[in-house]
């Protein structure tokens, strides 16, 4: 602490020696020096300001992100369950189902074929049958499939074929249906 007093005491006698116009230009410079340290001083403080903020917007985007996936996961559970709930629940009998649909419908089936059961993803199981349609119209046959389709949900067609006749304005056409379930 001496150490400091005794430069002091020497920098103020240094200054006292010195003429008024070499006084004015030292205070001049230590004014500028000390302008200059301000100066960077703040713009160091505006450029730490301006990060942080950065960085909050950041957080404050994923934050906003999570909370929209958050939502979004939510939503999939909720189906996933719903789902599930009905694959548990689905006792369909295609057989009767189509036959049933068929004689509704008045649309005359050509032949019924079993396809078998085979398991997809997890715990779920497709059960399929192939229906073929001979000398039928393009207009019972898209009412067929709506209706095949519309009731369940778990009933769809998977596959379609469509052969035109040249004879009559009538269609030959052989489609697979299969319904979903949960295997137990």
């Amino acid at each position: 602490m001496n150490r400091i007093r005794q430069l002091l005491s020497e920098a103020t006698n240094a200054f006292g020696r010195l003429s008024a116009r070499e006084r004015t230009l030292v205070a001049l410079a230590i004014g500028a020096v000390l302008a200059f340290a301000v100066f960077v001083s703040s713009f160091s403080f505006s450029k730490a300001v301006s990060a942080r903020n950065s960085r909050i917007k950041t957080k404050i985007g994923q934050l906003q992100e999570a909370s929209a996936l958050t939502a979004t996961y939510r939503q999939a559970e909720t189906q996933r369950a719903d789902l599930e709930r009905r694959l548990k629940a689905n006792n369909t009998r295609l057989f009767t189902h189509v036959d049933e649909l068929s004689k509704k419908l008045g649309v005359e089936i050509g032949g019924i074929t079993d396809k078998g059961t085979q398991p997809l993803a997890g715990k779920i199981v497709e059960s399929a049958v192939e229906v073929t349609f001979t000398r039928t119209t393009l207009d019972k046959l898209i009412k067929f499939i709506s209706a095949v389709e519309g009731q369940t949900g778990l009933v769809k067609v998977t596959k379609l074929q469509i052969r035109p006749r040249t004879d009559q304005p009538v269609i030959d056409a052989w489609l697979v249906v299969a319904t979903y379930s949960h295997e137990s």
